[in-house]
């Protein structure tokens, strides 16, 4: 991994002979869709990470998804959930 423009952690990705650097977040990001490392629980903090927002942004979001578990003072963040209702809101073509 190599910074970038803004510091920002880059990932050199290989494909059809080109090779080119993309951010770290944007890679997760479009990796999400094969979930990170297998994990199917996260916590705020990672949440926040990978998909770009602040730690208040993604509690609420896990709040609206009903994403949330509580073991003891442990509290993660079920992964497939979020994705789920991230769907909800994407934009579609409209022709």
């Amino acid at each position: 991994m190599t910074a970038g423009f803004y510091g920002e952690e880059m990932v050199e990705c290989r494909y059809k002979g080109i090779v080119s650097q993309v951010p770290l977040k944007t890679y997760l990001r479009m990796a999400m869709n094969t979930q990170i490392d297998g994990k199917k629980f996260i916590r705020y903090k990672d949440g926040a990470w990978i998909y770009s927002m602040s730690e208040s942004e993604f509690n609420r979001l896990a709040h609206d998804a009903e994403a949330i578990y509580k073991l003891d003072k442990k509290v993660l963040i079920k992964v497939a959930l979020i994705d789920d209702y991230m769907e909800y809101f994407r934009l579609r073509n409209r022709m």
